[in-house]
């Protein structure tokens, strides 16, 4: 069956962007993603092939769309420096003084990101912290009164589930958000916060089944960024089997010690155990860059202020004959950013200030491109006045919906834009669809959003035109099951892309309203979440 196109009937922009919206088509689109998820680009990995030649391709289309080279520099790259670190670790636990057998892949995947050849820990005392969070926001800390200095942290996945007073069969909303996943829940921040406090390894109880695409992602090559930071981390981690801790919990009643750390006042509990970890890493030092663009501003009083769009460009390259192609997660996100160019090109008139094109590397990594562009900015973050990200674009295949997503809603004034934008094509704006999953933390925006750039994420909706009611959800349960992080995430025989166009002119019109605006994007006084001090991070 050839792919489907579907002519697009012409959804409502702002007057004078609707001769540079129509120039965003699927044909365009899907030309873009067909290129950069083929097996020649071997599924993007940083410091691959793939990676030249993605490079080659978006600094080429630059060139063709008449673009500036975003560096100042003069050139349309910014290096980005990373070690590629490969592990195959070994975990060992002894409880109540029994040696528990762990089948590494099936129970457990332990690695180490210092980039050493040999990483051990020798057998030491382990301390059960809870969900190891540390929110002041909300008086809690699971670390509070205990020394875990050269020891192994184990902890829970996700934030502390407490439980609604009012009613217990509800999560309480005001303390982190519900069922909404929040930065204290990240694996990221928890590693940080153990080793801020001294630990020596940090092991984090999943679910067989939320963990199962963890445990396949930290078996690959895991990278972190070069630089006088790269050693400010716990020497070991791992992810254990949550159907399997109660024998690490010998002599203790896990269920209990579990219902306890859903509760503000839980203390961490020393247990009868100890851990070990022998890791062996293959290391290798890698350059990748940042695709970096630019449209100067048209108006010298703000000219110097920055809109960027982004979309990470990499994905999780090739394991043998098997290539990760990564078409929807995220050669969709880089052809969407591609295209609003195309679109922001063809202006009669550039907008006031400056529009930014970033295509970030390393992002499956753990966003380390963007982490690298606002630690090392190509221009001030102060004259950054918003940044614009597309990710997460796993039904955007399947034609026009009656709603559209905001990741994270209610957080800045940029929100305000894309309701009106989304109203103007007689759509309804939506917050997360899938709060649970803590997509706001995932994805590049976090980066700028974190020092203090306000930033949109966004999602497709969900709500498909003549499609059954559960259509929406049902593809994306589909691809997050099938597609996602997999060697089948390519384009699809029938892909429909009528649907984003549409989520793209959206996009199109926030980022030239805020170009031209007045005034600047800024947080809502009760943004759920806002940058805040870090508390309890290395520095």
């Amino acid at each position: 069956m050839p792919i489907s196109l579907a002519v697009l009937a012409f959804a409502a922009v702002l007057p004078e962007l609707e001769p540079v919206a129509a120039r965003i088509t699927p044909e365009r689109i899907l030309a873009h993603i067909q290129v950069l998820a083929s097996d020649p680009y071997g599924g993007r990995l940083p410091g691959t092939i793939g990676d030249a030649r993605t490079v080659d391709y978006l600094v080429n289309q630059c060139r063709l769309l008449k673009l500036e080279p975003g560096n100042p520099n003069g050139t349309f790259v910014q290096n980005v420096p990373l070690w590629g670190i490969r592990s195959s670790g070994k975990l060992q636990i002894e409880a109540a003084g029994k040696a528990i057998s762990f089948e590494p892949g099936r129970d457990y995947v332990a690695w180490s990101v210092l980039p050493d050849a040999h990483v051990a820990v020798a057998p030491v005392g382990i301390v059960f912290a809870g969900h190891g969070v540390v929110a002041p926001e909300h008086r809690w800390d699971d670390y509070a009164g205990t020394d875990v200095r050269g020891k192994v942290v184990i902890i829970l996945s996700g934030d502390p589930p407490v439980p609604d007073m009012a009613d217990p069969t509800k999560l309480d909303d005001k303390l982190f958000q519900g069922r909404a996943l929040t930065e204290h829940g990240r694996t990221g921040t928890k590693l940080d916060r153990a080793f801020a406090r001294g630990a020596a390894a940090v092991v984090i109880l999943y679910s067989t089944q939320s963990g199962t695409s963890l445990f396949q992602n930290y078996s690959r090559e895991n990278m972190i960024l070069r630089g006088p930071d790269e050693r400010k981390r716990v020497k070991a981690q791992a992810l254990l089997s949550l159907e399997r801790a109660k024998e690490v919990f010998a002599g203790h009643d896990f269920d209990a010690l579990r219902a306890a750390a859903a509760k503000a006042g839980f203390r961490a509990v020393n247990l009868q155990a100890k851990a070990s970890f022998q890791i062996a890493n293959t290391v290798r030092r890698i350059d990748s860059p940042n695709v970096v663009a630019k449209l100067p501003g048209s108006d010298p009083l703000v000219a110097g202020e920055l809109v960027v769009y982004s979309a990470h460009w990499d994905h999780h390259g090739q394991e043998g004959k098997v290539i990760f192609h990564g078409a929807s997660d995220n050669a969709a996100g880089t052809a969407g950013v591609l295209e609003l160019a195309r679109a922001f090109r063809a202006l009669p008139k550039a907008p006031r200030r400056t529009i930014l094109f970033l295509w970030p590397t390393a992002e499956e990594k753990g966003l380390l491109g963007a982490k690298y562009y606002v630690e090392q900015p190509l221009y001030p973050l102060a004259k950054t006045i918003a940044n614009i990200n597309l990710d997460y674009f796993s039904n955007w295949g399947w034609g026009r919906t009656r709603d559209f997503s905001i990741v994270g809603l209610g957080n800045s004034t940029l929100d305000d834009l894309t309701a009106e934008a989304v109203k103007r094509q007689g759509r309804v704006l939506t917050g997360d669809t899938f709060p649970e999953q803590g997509f706001y933390f995932r994805s590049d925006h976090f980066e700028f959003a974190r020092l203090g750039v306000p930033s949109l994420e966004t999602a497709p909706g969900i709500d498909y035109r003549d499609r059954p009611v559960d259509f929406g959800a049902r593809k994306r349960a589909e691809y997050i099951a099938s597609d996602y992080h997999q060697e089948s995430d390519v384009p699809k025989p029938d892909w429909d892309l009528s649907g984003a166009v549409e989520d793209l002119q959206v996009l199109l019109e926030v980022g030239y309203r805020t170009a031209q605006a007045p005034g600047r994007p800024a947080w809502k006084p009760n943004a759920a979440w806002r940058p805040r001090p870090a508390v309890g991070l290395p520095k």
